[in-house]
């Protein structure tokens, strides 16, 4: 009998263990292609596209082959009272998040309003430490330490004079950050169903947000430039969003949010590559301050 429960045990554990191992794949791989994006971005600005006409593309776009692979897979799309309010709470800071962070681009460089994006793994570290009562360990404080302050050295402050822009960049730290939770209340529903009604909905509210704005989503594309929307669409949101959501489920939002600082280092090399950027000394230091800190974190999370 003891050698049985002991077998079930370590089956357990095993088990336990593939699914650690897969979050971190799944973050990992969730921040290379979002990391993506500044490339995409350039592109599809290069076309006449506005930062909030690109965040409801995104959103949108995919939706049609989200629920067509529901229906092949005999996914139950129909929510109860409280999915509903899971995922309308989700999708009203996964909107927010494109919203102000689109904003802060007006007054500051995108590159230090994503460093000061960054800061939701800081915040959702001090809410699970403070709110959720999960003590942190010593080697948790020095992975999400080495993490932010690689971000920084990152980030281009140079010109950083609008209040504004920083506080549009901040609040879709904390937006995304409450995203990222609410995520994780969201574990029972199918992922299919999540990653749906949170673009359905988050695509909804930038729509009409984008009618009490001067510069309007526009519709005028050539059928290539609509095809090339849709690949942009489906690359970010079955790729990046369906893998993060997946990630946070399988690791936690705290984990994962610390993976996902790999993000800014995807673009730096993406940009180094392919837009003839360069790199100082200070970017390589924080490279391998933020490629130190998802090694170390997912060491650690693996001795749990």
């Amino acid at each position: 009998m003891k050698r049985l429960s002991r077998r079930l045990y370590f089956q357990k554990k095993q088990e336990v263990s593939k699914i650690k191992i897969s979050g971190f794949i799944d973050a990992a791989a969730s921040a290379f292609i979002f990391g993506l994006m500044p490339l995409f971005t350039k592109i599809l600005f290069d076309l006449g596209l506005n930062p909030i006409g690109s965040a409801f593309y995104r959103m949108s776009l995919s939706l049609i082959f989200i629920f067509i692979y529901s229906k092949f897979s005999k996914i139950d799309m129909k929510l109860n009272k409280e999915d509903f309010f899971v995922l309308l709470y989700s999708s009203i800071f996964f909107a927010l998040t494109s919203i102000t962070l689109f904003a802060s681009y007006k007054y500051i460089n995108s590159g230090a309003a994503t460093s000061i994006h960054f800061l939701y793994p800081v915040i959702i570290f001090i809410f699970s430490a403070f709110i959720l009562k999960q003590r942190p360990l010593i080697s948790e404080i020095i992975c999400i330490s080495c993490a932010v302050l690689g971000l920084f050295f990152l980030g281009d402050f140079k010109d950083v004079s609008s209040t504004r822009g920083i506080i549009y960049a901040g609040i879709s730290a904390f937006t995304y950050s409450f995203y990222s939770f609410s995520l994780e209340k969201a574990k029972k529903i199918n992922l299919v169903k999540v990653l749906f009604y949170v673009n359905l909905f988050g695509s909804f509210m930038i729509l009409i947000f984008s009618l009490f704005l001067p510069e309007k989503i526009s519709f005028n594309f050539s059928l290539p430039q609509f095809g090339l929307l849709i690949f942009y669409s489906c690359i970010l949101t079955i790729g990046a969003t369906f893998l993060y959501q997946r990630a946070v489920i399988k690791i936690g939002a705290k984990y994962t949010s610390i993976l996902s600082t790999l993000e800014p280092v995807t673009s730096l090399t993406i940009g180094l590559l392919f837009l003839k950027e360069s790199m100082t000394y200070i970017q390589v230091l924080a490279v391998g301050m933020i490629v130190f800190a998802a090694f170390m974190l997912i060491k650690l999370k693996k001795a749990k």
